[in-house]
């Protein structure tokens, strides 16, 4: 067998290119290339469209239950008793599970406390309402400021609120007392759930001692690996599936409630078992972002440079969880000072969710930057630049700003306040954003068959990003061979490793994996077809999907040349390696927003998106990463509220009706561009974009009225407010 799975020793720097990445170097500018960096359509387009694909919904077993949980109705209480004699004797029921036990408490409305499984998904949801469980009650708090007064009885055994980690630089006492210009205000950002179109759950099934578990998740080697340790079983026993996945924004990373009781319930009852979690149950326990609370005051030059900052911080990630978020965000102050309080209150615990904790700090700091601005009576723009850290490939945001300002209209922009005369009121305002997006964490295997087609195998998934298209495009490139020649194999635990698709770092960690795979691939094709080309493979070369000496002569088309492997093929095996891939990316976005002063709707006219991401794979997935980051982030600012009841603790908009989100109405012209820099290799891009968007909303709002918003989502009561607040000359 022509079989090479020998690594490349690791470079002794871990930052060092390895001999493999220099060899395998990404061909550069993409004018030079015939598909890496265009604009390629998604492989799997035709199959999503026409409902082939299979998402875990869609997976059905012979003889497969359903299952559904039953939860809390209190945000907190004990459990006294679970009475399953009445579910039992229902129609279909096969069989039941406590998730908790009597005596222990429940934390949250929607909390799970034990499960059914019955033949149909209607007896399964008839008997889950038979299941009897008695509650002692308990106090509760929902609300941040009910938990921070030392009044409030002590809900959580270690407390209500949790100290995190403090920030002291420089001398911020001597920095205020420099200062020209000193101010106090208070920002805020709401929690916010992650509204999965396809909501969370599971099809698991036994074969003896194996599980398979066909899951909607971000990661199946993670899913895999903590699947197993529920049930304590070896890894080496569970195989976990994700074909295809319908978002996915942080909170299907981990192997949760609606993955590990279908397995246990396929194993009690010998039959696969499917659950899938409805709307309600995504609101109240698949995660949430944090919120987030700033009371800022800050310090400025009389020259427009930041010389001060302090701050106190709190936010909740719900019951037991933090809520931490950057701040100050990018911009550059000398001196400053942060206490941080994580606050506990009864209601589900955040999860990652896009960004973690990036648009809270960002939109507190920006917000603040333009009433800086003002103080100085300089341009926001101008301000920006003047504090910004230095410019690196990785910070590029004064050349963003400067291109951003020109080919949005910036100097059309009218002094705050000055958004026309009537009603409608027009303005502008401006953002900035960062995040990590590396990647360290990709095995790739690569077959070249005899009858001209290549197989890349990656234990990765796509989560609606188009991970598929990128694979496919990484290793055609490197071929040089046609995109439909290559298949992708993802979504497979029993694929090589790769890690969760989390972080942005997706294709960073992926990439260099296929790209060096692909590569040594090549040249073992070359050399076994040199004998039939010439005699001396470093003179062969693939362009076009034809096997060519270079300079002219012998040549031979694609499928071919994969005759001539015989009935041996090419399987080639590769990691990640360092070279080929990076870590950080700046951005910034313009917003233009009309503001009706009569009802307080605000509606966003259009949105300028500039991104770096290193090397672009492919520029229409890429594209679409940041319209999905500028859409998501608009909901965040005008619609997204997650609302808990005080007096009960509910969630009182746990559904799709009330629960607000954007309508194609409500989407804006969104221009993009890709700031292209393959000298850096692949950096995800995930994340970044959606960061800036509802500052730079907030901040329009502010330029065209005059008001203030320190506190999201823009509701329209929240304008109004703010409008007459501004109109009687105090804050809001």
């Amino acid at each position: 067998m022509a079989e090479e799975t020998m690594q490349q020793p690791p470079a002794a720097n871990p930052n060092e290119p390895s001999a493999n990445a220099k060899k395998y170097a990404w061909t550069v500018p993409p004018a030079k290339t015939a598909i890496l960096s265009h604009r390629v359509e998604r492989v799997d387009g035709p199959a999503k469209v026409s409902g082939a694909a299979r998402y875990t919904y869609d997976i059905n077993r012979p003889g497969m239950l359903w299952a559904r949980a039953i939860r809390s109705p209190h945000p907190h209480a004990k459990i006294v008793e679970i009475d399953f004699s009445a579910a039992k004797q229902a129609p279909g029921v096969r069989g039941v599970l406590a998730w908790k036990d009597p005596g222990a408490e429940v934390m949250y409305q929607g909390d799970v406390v034990a499960a059914v499984a019955a033949d149909s998904e209607d007896h399964a949801r008839d008997a889950a309402r038979l299941v009897k469980i008695t509650y002692e009650t308990l106090p509760f708090s929902v609300r941040e400021a009910s938990s921070k007064d030392p009044a409030t009885p002590k809900i959580f055994a270690t407390g209500n609120t949790r100290p995190g980690q403090a920030t002291d630089v420089g001398d911020v006492a001597a920095a205020f007392k420099s200062a020209a210009h000193v101010y106090e205000a208070t920002y805020d950002t709401q929690v916010i759930t992650h509204v999965c179109l396809e909501t969370h759950g599971a099809v698991c099934e036994w074969t003896g001692d194996k599980l398979t578990a066909w899951v909607t998740t971000q990661g199946v080697h993670g899913v895999r690996q903590q699947l197993a340790a529920a049930l304590k079983i070896p890894e080496a026993n569970v195989r976990v599936i994700c074909e295809y996945m319908g978002g996915g924004f942080g909170s299907k990373i981990a192997a949760d409630a609606s993955v590990v009781i279908p397995a246990r319930l396929a194993l009690v009852t010998g039959a696969p078992v499917k659950m899938m979690f409805d709307r309600k149950e995504e609101h109240l326990d698949t995660g949430n972002r944090p919120s987030a609370f700033s009371k800022v005051r800050a310090g400025v030059s009389a020259d427009g440079k930041c010389v001060a900052f302090e701050a106190e911080t709190w936010g909740t990630g719900g019951a037991g969880q933090g809520a931490q978020f950057p701040l100050p965000y990018i911009y550059q102050f000398a001196n400053r000072k942060r206490a941080h309080l994580d606050v506990y209150i009864n209601a589900g615990n955040q999860r990652p969710m896009r960004a973690p904790g990036h648009p809270q700090g960002c939109f507190a700091t920006e917000v603040l930057m333009d009433e800086l601005a003002d103080l100085v009576k300089m341009d926001p723009l101008e301000f920006r630049l003047k504090n910004l850290p230095p410019t690196a490939p990785d910070a590029m945001w004064g050349e963003y700003f400067k291109i951003g300002a020109k080919k949005f209209g910036w100097d059309k922009r009218r002094a705050t306040g000055e958004g026309g005369k009537g009603h409608l009121r027009t303005g502008m305002g401006v953002s900035a954003c960062q995040w990590g997006g590396g990647g360290r964490a990709g095995n790739a295997h690569v077959d070249i068959l005899p009858d001209g087609s290549v197989v890349v195998k990656v234990g990765t998934q796509d989560i609606g990003t188009g991970a598929r298209t990128v694979v496919g495009i990484v290793a055609a490139d490197t071929l040089g061979v046609p995109l439909s020649t290559v298949k992708a194999q993802i979504g497979d635990t029993d694929l090589p490793f790769a890690g969760a698709s989390g972080g942005s770092t997706t294709t960073a960690g992926i990439s260099p994996a296929i790209r060096i795979a692909a590569g040594r691939a090549k040249e073992a094709l070359l050399a076994r077809l040199a004998p039939s080309l010439g005699g001396d493979a470093s003179k062969l070369e693939i362009v076009n999907g034809r096997v060519q000496v270079k300079g002219g002569g012998k040549s031979l088309t694609w499928k071919a040349a994969c005759k001539l492997l015989g009935q041996e093929p090419i399987s080639i095996d590769n990691a990640w390696e360092p070279g080929l891939s990076s870590v950080n990316t700046s951005g910034v976005q313009f917003a233009e927003v009309t503001v009706d002063t009569e009802t307080g709707i605000v509606k966003v006219d259009r949105v300028l998106a500039i991104q770096d991401c290193g090397l672009v794979i492919d520029t229409l997935t890429a594209e679409s990463q940041v319209y999905g980051g500028v859409i998501s982030s608009i909901n965040f600012a005008l619609f997204e509220d997650r609302l808990l009841d005080r007096r009960t603790g509910q969630m009182v908009n746990p559904n799709m009706e009330h629960y607000l989100l954007a309508s194609i109405a409500d989407v804006p012209k969104v221009e993009v561009m890709l700031m292209n820099m393959p000298e850096r290799g692949v950096i995800g891009i995930g994340e970044p974009p959606t960061v800036p968007t509802a500052s730079a909303i907030a901040n329009a709002v502010r330029n065209a009225t005059g008001a203030t918003l320190r506190s999201l989502p823009l509701h329209p009561h929240r304008v109004l407010a703010a409008l007459e607040a501004h109109k009687a000359g105090r804050k809001a």
